[in-house]
């Protein structure tokens, strides 16, 4: 009787009449035993190393089966609840925006003595932020270049002149 596979022909027969390299399986399947599938799965069994997992499947895995007095590694965490009060010490202490009248927390624009949002240092006539532009002072005000100009009359015989700070 030669081998059961249909495939194959020729094949010594074994007892039961299964050849060497293509048995039946106890379902009935027949396996080719030279298949890379087969040779590979062959091997994993040779070694007796557990299939590969990921870190965090392990450290799951190690909390499920481990001491359960021992630390799990994991801790109840809560959200974080901003206070603006309790962070600054109290609500007194928060620099007010000279132009819209509110606290500042956070980042702010510090003239002379006033402070203002980023968002707020805008010039007093057309409102364009002067963050890259600078700002000027004409009579308690701040204003971009050009409506400062406008703002400023030099006396008889003199002209505007634009001085920049010495830094």
């Amino acid at each position: 009787m030669g081998c059961p596979h249909p495939l194959v022909w020729g094949c010594p027969p074994l007892e039961g009449g299964a050849c060497s390299e293509h048995s039946p399986s106890p379902s009935g399947l027949v396996i080719d035993k030279e298949s890379e599938v087969y040779k590979m799965l062959q091997e994993k069994q040779e070694l007796n190393e557990p299939p590969k997992q990921s870190t965090s499947f392990l450290v799951l895995q190690e909390i499920l089966e481990g001491d359960p007095n021992k630390p799990s590694g994991f801790r109840s965490v809560k959200a974080p609840v901003t206070k603006v009060a309790a962070s600054i010490g109290n609500a007194q202490k928060l620099p007010m925006c000279d132009k819209c009248g509110t606290g500042i927390v956070g980042v702010f624009v510090k003239l002379r003595d006033r402070h203002r949002h980023p968002e707020c240092y805008v010039c007093t006539d057309c409102g364009t932020n002067l963050k890259q532009k600078g700002h000027f002072f004409v009579e308690d005000q701040i204003y971009c270049e050009k409506h400062a100009r406008e703002r400023v009359t030099p006396p008889e015989g003199y002209d505007v002149v634009t001085v920049f700070p010495a830094k």
